[in-house]
């Protein structure tokens, strides 16, 4: 057994020149071999590390049939009826909704906030139904921020979309001031669910300093020396 004097790689006997970095191999104690065979392939085999994330979210929601089944099963061996498993089924379809569904179909991004919005309000609209509570909070309170909270969320997707043109400071700016009239709509409807409308109050201590930063990022977005090394810091 040999070795190249230069790059090191294990040789067969009698190979005339190294395969790896191409030099000559010079030892007269082994006798030429015309064809030797070499302990490593002719050729680099290249892996294909791509993922097929359609079938991994096909596999996984095959899986989530199982705690389904389970729960619903023990819940008609307890309760002699289907009640609160039902509660199960609605948050694997918000989970499957949220998580999977755009790794398997391909559509606007419209039709998933829609979707999802959807599946969030099916969940409350159980939850109502096995309580047994009151349409007040549902109608209210749990049903309007939804709709909102979605409505951020695809405000947010747009403003983080490769396609908007607009200044990047700019588009921190909107999301803060829409973060911080989020909370006082959501407490608006707090007080509409409690029969009280009054003046916020504990939500101003959210809206104003998110107010105060969007202003700053405006202004920070009219000078260019600063604007620019804050593109640097920040890698935009």
């Amino acid at each position: 057994m040999s070795y190249c004097v230069n790059c090191g790689v294990e040789l067969q006997k009698s190979e005339p020149r190294c395969p790896l970095c191409g030099t000559e191999v010079i030892n007269p104690n082994e006798l030429l071999e015309e064809k030797p065979i070499r302990p490593y392939p002719s050729h680099v085999e290249h892996l294909d590390r791509s993922v097929d994330r359609r079938y991994i979210a096909s596999f996984v929601s095959l899986l989530l049939l199982i705690p389904l089944f389970t729960t619903m099963l023990a819940n008609v061996l307890v309760s002699r009826q289907l009640t609160w498993s039902y509660l199960v089924l609605g948050g694997e379809l918000v989970a499957f909704t949220v998580f999977l569904l755009p790794m398997i179909a391909r559509m606007p991004k419209v039709l998933y906030m829609v979707i999802d919005t959807l599946a969030v309000c099916v969940l409350l609209l159980l939850i109502r139904v096995l309580t047994q509570s009151s349409w007040d909070w549902l109608l209210l309170l749990g049903f309007p921020i939804t709709v909102l909270s979605a409505l951020m969320c695809w405000f947010f997707s747009v403003m983080a979309s490769k396609k908007c043109r607009i200044p990047v400071l700019i588009r921190f700016s909107f999301a803060l001031a829409c973060v911080g009239l989020l909370v006082v709509a959501i407490e608006f409807f707090i007080g509409l669910h409690l029969q009280r409308i009054a003046w916020p109050t504990w939500s101003l201590y959210v809206l104003f300093p998110c107010l105060v930063l969007a202003s700053s990022l405006l202004i920070l977005n009219r000078r260019a020396k600063v604007k620019e090394e804050i593109k640097k810091r920040f890698y935009f």
